[in-house]
């Protein structure tokens, strides 16, 4: 099948439909206990969701694009700069992770988060960084595919902010965050070449995040802030939205050589 990017939307649709939506739901039948919450929401869709998501990578045999492609180190020019994008993408849980007081937290809890947020890096890597991807990628160039691809990724969050009754500011702020958040994803699987790098880099993202804040939900969990006296973090964090905004004005000059490049071929 060729890819288009109606595809790739349908895709993100359908998985919000299970993520958002039923989990959303099943998730509520927990009340006020933020472990049973969590492990319903996560643990009765997501898998279903992954699940159709493989099955049709595999049948409409996209799973070579969708895993894998060429690392920005072996293409030219090289742009050794932009492994420092997953770098600090990495700094950023860890100096959140060392202020959790971890021996407050209940063992069964973080064995759900962490098996949970697995599967959120999964389920949201392969279609967000992988399936969209390539539809988007077939008729535009990087710049193009950097923009829907965290654009769509930050607006699908949406849902579930609304649910759990979050005013407009703050969904717009968080919006703005996981849009950047998005491209780092995006630089994450060029730089290594595999989208496997993404899936755990956002699973321990996520895992961090929930583990510090204890929440059941992502609304609840993106609205504590455990890295605001961190310095590791507070400075990677700094640094990597310089960097994402350098990667921003490399991709638009990536896009120029690719349309030189098609219009006066080498010999």
């Amino acid at each position: 099948m060729r890819p288009r990017i109606w595809i790739g939307l349908v895709a993100v649709l359908i998985y919000i439909g299970f993520a958002a939506g039923l989990g959303n739901v099943v998730g509520g039948l927990a009340g006020d206990d933020a472990t049973a919450e969590f492990a319903l929401s996560h643990l009765i869709p997501l898998p279903i969701a992954i699940a159709a998501a493989l099955a049709f990578v595999r049948w409409a045999g996209w799973w070579q694009p969708v895993w894998r492609e060429t690392p920005t180190v072996q293409l030219t020019p090289r742009r050794w700069w932009l492994v420092s994008i997953p770098v600090l993408a990495v700094l950023v849980p860890l100096g959140q992770a060392v202020t959790i007081p971890w021996g407050d937290r209940a063992i069964s809890f973080i064995l759900i988060v962490a098996i949970g947020t697995l599967l959120v890096g999964l389920g949201e890597e392969l279609v967000f960084r992988g399936i969209l991807l390539v539809t988007v990628r077939e008729r535009h160039g990087e710049l193009v595919t950097l923009l829907v691809t965290a654009v769509v990724f930050a607006l699908a969050h949406v849902f579930g902010s609304v649910w759990y009754g979050l005013p407009p500011a703050a969904i717009a702020f968080q919006v703005a965050v996981l849009a950047m958040i998005g491209v780092g994803y995006y630089w994450v699987r060029r730089v290594t070449g595999r989208l496997w790098a993404a899936v755990l880099l956002h699973a321990f993202t996520d895992f961090v995040l929930y583990v510090g804040s204890e929440a059941g939900n992502p609304a609840a969990a993106m609205a504590t802030t455990s890295d605001a006296t961190n310095p590791v973090s507070v400075t990677a964090q700094i640094l990597l939205a310089i960097a994402i905004t350098a990667s921003v004005i490399s991709v638009i000059r990536e896009d120029i050589r690719t349309r030189r490049h098609a219009t006066n071929p080498a010999p």
